[in-house]
């Protein structure tokens, strides 16, 4: 950020990146430009080096584009400094554009405000633009080896001006990286998320009047310096902290997060003195008392520490409801104890990179000894990680009382995420956390046993207490990354070094911590002997940590089967052919159950151990239960009504079988059930046995068995090892789908388009469906296509033919849904069908006339034997059995976007050919564990690949929709289907009136302000159920021109948390004297209503309980939007847009949403439009250059 002599302020791509990370950065670049104040100075040494290797990797991309026969020029004007030169650079840039050179090196692009040098233009013949049949992409050299948010969004302002400069919007924005790799990304994915950050900047930086020298709009306005995640890499980050000391911030407050943080401001605790003074007594409304007077005590310790510049720390008594943790957590020491501690760049890689792995032991006279192992990519993560393993179980051998030491609960986590990304290692690191080898020092001890007067609890932190202060370039987590992404640029070795000796104080700082605790323990028994009453502080006892029997021989015969079907082949993906590929991904998918499982167990395991605050916190579970009353006796049971806190977020939900925490952490849960759960009135009802104590959470159960599918995947890689993966034989259609060969239909020619422009989708269904060729047809069905009806009758057509079908899905409730389709064709059609359907009373209360109920496995493979039956449903449980290999002729899996690859290869024996059904675009497979690379995928997902619809060769995309207006679909189609889904000319006929509120057809953003909501917004909930009463009894059109009035149902309410749903429901119930058609995304697939509202509830991305990808999610803003038939409804903060994303994906899902709130039209409360001036609506600057 540049302010000239001419007061023209010239702004770059960093000072947007800057702007997204932290408002008050830009408060402070604005002061600077203004010469009110100097940046600190930052001295870098390796800026020559850097700009060197630069240098040298654009010299290779010349010569490699030079090779591949382009010509490039190199633009003259280099290094422009002011206005005017910028304006000359990008004339000669234009030139060149204008006589069609083939690749322009060095380009300048200047709106008059945004400057830009993309390092290559290259051009394209195959997209016309004002230049003439040509037209320009842009491509950007980076020396790092992975592709960064903020390179797109740099590469988006070049863009942006190319866009104007040639009339037409560049296509792809390519990054080669420094492996000379490019990555080509669609500009249209991320432009929407460039154009909102861009006006919000614009509106920031230069106001209505534009930054006119001397207004208002050129004033910085106020801005505090919140601590953001930037402030480990922010040159101004000195100046920021002590401010926020000189104020006595909040944020000091060791422990504080940013939502306690504002609502002790609101309950009148302003500053960290006033929280460290507050009585004993004092309230704040929604901070539990319990977590206040934590607060209170860590502000009164760092208040004392401030004013006597002494540290203190003080013990805190056992909690009797959490026994084993805090100083009852140090096992016995070792002389083989290794104290451990990774470094990690989340942004090194796809999924983040584990670079190095540091531990250090005691030496012979007790001195710390470190050890370090690198890992700069996939193979060597790997081998550092088996190496690590192996050490531990060697020492283990020779002493079974060793532990591993680690601070905080990344080190245990990265283990298990590794050994699954790996699928090596695995039944090791399983004894490990079985037998509790691994030690958070930080989690189970410190945060329970200690509160200390320091600003936080890193590790570093607490040094003062047993360690010097740390010297060195590198004193946290967040400096090392950058050093590390540093060195991927740079590869100094020096800097290696200081990373190392960063991560060798941390591993000793492991070892002395333990050290210090443990004169703790003796402390604590001295000074508070009535804490422990047996005379002695307890310690954990030990545990094998070895399998069951039965676990151990299975898990040695899926190695046997996976080391047989690796054997031979390449180490690297690119080095594999296609069957090779197939034969590697086989081998990953063997153990797919049981590394989905594993987080499960690992849920309950830690959810077990969790205090009362973890288990509040955590949305898996639902804590602090208080008991209210006996409601009452339920045959054998009883049922009891608890209160807990309504602000929690909680997964738990009606109708699910949980397990119960009793008082007691060391007895084993008991089961219960889920009557019924008021998120609003903080209540739920369970069903518990009479005899059971009185819970203080639920949590999850854990995972249902699945030897069926894990005996069909070994039944499959037995014969894959004995025959081959390619060519005709038993399980042809398992091994086409691992290998994604194109369906083989009888009567086409293999490489055919399937569905030429203007073929009917359903009759070309109906016809592939009785020419299946022992394959895999794979059917794509975007909303509203008719999937389902196509399906049920290419299977009126099977059965006609004297086939007999199987059907499969992820439920119950799903075959059953479908099955009733089916029965409704057949009624249509005149056909007489045998439908059975493999469920339990438990699975399925009711199931469709014309289904019969089968209850167990025998029944189905006998009728299916007999010819009692034509069509059978059950899930993967019941098709991946051995007795019903080959019982039907078509296997049909219905939302196969929701179906894991590896389930569908473990059914696909049941059947002679398969058929995907589904839509990856919609809901996702909810995939618990981490998988090796393509073994993650579901089925449709695997053969679609990273497209986002099948090729024309390789399935049927159901092209047309017949639910979305016209006006609905200019938003779904481009943002989720590449543009290749039509509307039927019959759904523009659909239209509802206009009226209060909300009415018309198209999209709409209802933009409302609110503060502080998480999983509930009164404000939203509020506004919903009054939209609901004014369109109920509005005049409705359908696409047959028929005429009628709404209904409630027929507004349907989409929600992303439980707790908005039931908000919804109240308010709703309370006005309209009905429930409201509301729910989550999972309860509306397949639905469809004239009008969808999608209320998105939290207030900022901060306030979200979960994760940036659940809360923007693209395939649940998809189902959410493309519920309505007419008219959908954004209910959502304008502040949702406000994201400062890391990856280019997290772009990608916040573009869909920028997007949207671009095409709709904008409305306020009162449903009047609202002039948004170009803060979320582009508006092109037009600055007549």
């Amino acid at each position: 950020m540049q302010r000239h002599e001419d007061g023209t302020l010239v702004v770059s791509a960093t000072d947007l990146v800057g702007f997204l990370e932290c408002d008050h950065l830009v408060s402070l670049e604005l002061a600077r430009a203004r010469g009110e104040v100097e940046r600190p100075f930052h001295a870098d040494p390796q800026l020559d080096l850097l700009r060197k290797r630069g240098y040298q990797h654009e010299q290779a991309e010349i010569a490699r584009l030079t090779a591949a026969g382009r010509t490039v020029v190199e633009m003259t004007r280099r290094d422009p400094k002011t206005p005017a030169e910028l304006r000359e650079a990008e004339a000669e840039t234009v030139a060149a554009m204008r006589a069609g050179t083939d690749v322009i090196f060095q380009a300048t692009v200047f709106d008059g405000r945004w400057r830009g040098h993309p390092d290559f233009l290259i051009r394209r013949d195959d997209r016309p633009s004002e230049l003439g049949p040509w037209s320009y992409d842009v491509a950007d050299t980076k020396l790092a080896s992975h592709v960064k948010a903020a390179a797109l969004l740099q590469m988006c302002v070049y863009a942006d001006r190319l866009h104007q400069l040639q009339g037409v919007a560049p296509e792809t924005l390519s990054v080669v990286t420094g492996d000379a790799t490019s990555h080509p990304y669609r500009y249209d994915d991320y432009a929407a998320y460039h154009r909102a950050a861009k006006a919000r900047f614009e509106a920031r930086i230069f106001g209505p009047a534009a930054g006119a020298p001397g207004s208002d709009a050129a004033k910085t306005p106020a801005t505090y310096p919140e601590p953001v995640a930037h402030c480990d890499i922010c040159p101004w980050w000195t100046m920021c902290m002590d401010r926020r000391r000189a104020d006595d911030h909040l944020s000091i407050v060791a422990g504080a997060t940013k939502v306690q943080r504002r609502r002790l401001v609101d309950g009148g605790v302003p500053t960290g003195t006033a929280l460290a003074t507050l009585d004993a007594g004092h309230a704040v409304p929604k901070v539990a008392p319990r977590i206040l007077d934590r607060l209170r005590r860590q502000a009164a310790l760092q208040l004392e520490q401030r004013r006597t510049g002494i540290h203190r720390f003080e013990l805190i008594a056992p909690d009797p409801d959490n026994p084993g943790l805090g100083l009852a957590a140090l096992p016995e020491p070792s002389a083989l104890d290794v104290f451990f501690d990774l470094e990690a760049d989340p942004l090194a890689m796809d999924g983040g990179l584990e670079y190095l792995f540091g531990w250090t032991e005691a030496g012979p006279g007790g001195e710390p000894i470190y050890h370090e192992t690198w890992a700069h990519d996939r193979a060597a993560e790997k081998a550092a990680l088996e190496a690590f393993i192996d050490l531990v179980m060697e020492r283990r051998a020779r002493d079974p009382g060793m532990h591993v030491y680690h601070y905080g609960g990344y080190e245990s986590g990265a283990l298990k995420r590794l050994m699954q990304r790996h699928a090596t290692r695995e039944d090791e690191i399983d004894v490990l956390l079985r037998a509790g080898v691994l030690v958070n020092l930080y989690d189970h001890v410190v945060r329970q046993a200690i509160l200390a007067s320091v600003e936080s609890y890193s590790i570093k932190r607490l040094e003062v207490f047993y360690l010097p202060q740390r010297e060195g370039g590198i004193t946290n987590a967040g400096f090392s990354i950058v050093e590390y992404e540093r060195w991927i640029e740079a590869r100094r070795p020096d800097i290696l070094e200081a990373i190392a000796a960063y991560n060798r104080d941390d591993c000793i700082s492991n070892l002395e911590l333990r050290d210090w605790l443990e004169e703790r323990r003796v402390q604590a028994l001295a000074e508070h002997p009535d804490w422990y009453p047996d005379g002695v502080v307890p310690r954990p006892g030990l545990k094998d940590g070895e399998p069951p029997k039965d676990l151990a021989e299975a898990q040695a015969l899926t190695r046997e089967r996976e080391d047989r079907l690796r054997a031979g082949l390449p180490a690297g993906r690119e080095d594999r052919s296609e069957a090779e590929q197939a034969r590697w991904l086989l081998a990953a998918l063997l153990d797919w159950n049981r590394r989905e499982a594993k987080p499960q167990w690992w849920d309950q395991f830690r959810l077990r151990r969790a205090d009362l605050d973890e288990l509040i916190a955590d949305a898996s579970a639902l804590g602090g239960l208080t008991f209210l009353e006996e409601l009452g006796p339920l045959k054998q049971s009883v049922l009891r009504r608890y209160r807990f806190d309504p602000d929690q977020d909680t997964k738990i939900d009606v109708g699910r079988s949980v397990h119960a925490l009793g008082p007691d952490p060391d007895e084993e849960p008991f089961g219960a059930e889920v009557i019924d759960l008021d998120p609003i009135a903080g209540t739920v009802d369970i069903k518990v046995g009479r005899a059971a104590p009185h819970p203080r959470a639920l949590i999850p159960t854990g995972p249902v068995r699945t030897d069926a599918q894990w005996r069909a995947l070994g039944r499959l890689a037995d014969h894959v090892i004995e025959h081959g993966i390619e060519g005709p034989g038993r399980l042809r259609a398992a091994r086409d789908l691992l290998l994604r060969v194109p369906p083989r239909i009888k009567g086409v020619d293999g490489g055919s388009v399937f569905l030429p422009d203007g073929a009917d989708a359903l009759a070309t269904a109906r016809r592939f469906a009785v020419a299946l060729d022992e394959t895999v047809l794979p059917i794509q069905g975007p909303p509203g296509t008719g999937k389902t009806y196509t399906a049920a009758r290419m299977i009126l057509d099977l059965v006609a033919r004297g086939r007999k079908v199987g059907l499969t899905a992820q439920s119950h409730r799903v075959i059953g849904n479908a099955l009733e389709k089916i029965v409704e064709a057949a009624a249509e059609e005149g056909a007489q069908l045998r439908i059975a359907q493999k469920a339990g009373t438990d699975d399925l209360a009711a199931l469709a006339e014309g289904i019969v109920r089968v209850t167990t496995n025998e029944a189905v493979a006998d009728g299916l034997r007999a010819g009692t039956f034509d069509v059978v449903g059950g899930t993967a449980w019941l098709w991946a059995r051995e007795e019903l290999a080959g019982a039907v002729d078509v296997l049909f899996v219905d939302e196969a976007g929701q179906f894991s690859l590896a389930n569908a290869l473990a059914v696909a024996g049941a059947g002679a050919s398969l058929v995907l059904l589904g839509d990856p675009n919609q809901l996702p497979q909810v995939s618990n564990g981490t998988h090796p690379e393509g073994a993650e995928a579901s089925a449709l997902e695997h053969l679609v690949g990273d497209a986002r619809t099948i090729a024309p060769d390789r399935g049927l995309l159901l092209g047309t929709t017949y639910r979305l207006h016209p006006d609905i679909n200019d938003f779904v189609s481009p943002a989720f289907y590449d543009g290749r889904l039509d509307t039927d000319a019959a759904n523009a006929r659909q239209a509802l009136a206009p009226g209060r509120l909300v009415g018309g057809t198209g999209v709409r953003h209802v933009r409302i302000d609110h503060l502080g909501a998480g999983n509930r917004s009164r404000e939203e909930a509020a506004w919903v159920v009054e939209a609901i009463e004014a369109l109920v009894d509005r005049p409705w059109v359908d696409r047959h021109g028929r005429d009628r009035r709404l209904a409630i149902d027929d507004v349907l309410v989409v929600a992303p948390y439980n707790a908005q749903v039931a908000e919804i429901g109240r308010r709703g119930e309370a006005r309209l004297g009905a429930r409201p058609n509301v729910g989550t995304v999972d309860k509306f697939q397949g639905r469809e209503a004239p009008v969808a509202i999608y209320s998105m509830t939290t207030s900022t991305p901060e306030d979200a309980p979960r994760d940036i990808e659940f809360l923007y999610s693209a395939n649940r803003f998809n189902v959410a939007v493309s519920r309505a038939r007419g008219l959908a409804v954004l209910v959502a903060n304008p502040a949702l847009l406000r994201v400062a994303c890391w990856t280019p994906e997290q772009m990608r899902l916040l573009n869909i949403l920028c997007r949207f709130v671009e095409i709709a039209t904008p409305i306020d409360l009162e449903g009047r439009p609202v002039a948004l001036r170009g803060v979320e609506r582009y508006e092109p600057l037009n600055l007549g250059l």
